[in-house]
């Protein structure tokens, strides 16, 4: 019995030493700075990345519109009226597919 346990706090000890060395690492997303950026850091950050809007691909304005007032009425997020549209120019400049 006392071998077992020697070997598993053996085994315990290198486990947890190889836990101390992990780095943890956050996920980025690079997003191009304008004027507007500040509207997506005002109402968009708070709930999820840049990797979000990353996902959605090249979509028109209409989509961009949608999805804005889908995040105010559905999820809840405070978007202002002006922000709505601020928000629509950035994503739909940036991300935009032309029509």
């Amino acid at each position: 019995m006392k071998q077992i346990i020697l070997l598993l706090s053996v085994l315990f000890s290198l486990y947890a030493s190889d836990l101390r060395d992990v780095n943890r690492t956050s996920m980025t997303f690079a997003i191009p700075a304008d004027k507007n950026l500040i509207v997506l850091q005002r109402n968009c950050q708070w709930c999820h990345s840049y990797g979000y809007i990353l996902n959605q691909g090249e979509q028109n304005r209409e989509f961009w519109h949608k999805l804005v007032i889908r995040m105010r009425e559905v999820y809840k997020a405070p978007i202002s009226a002006r922000d709505e549209l601020l928000a629509t120019e950035y994503l739909s400049k940036h991300f935009g597919k032309e029509e």
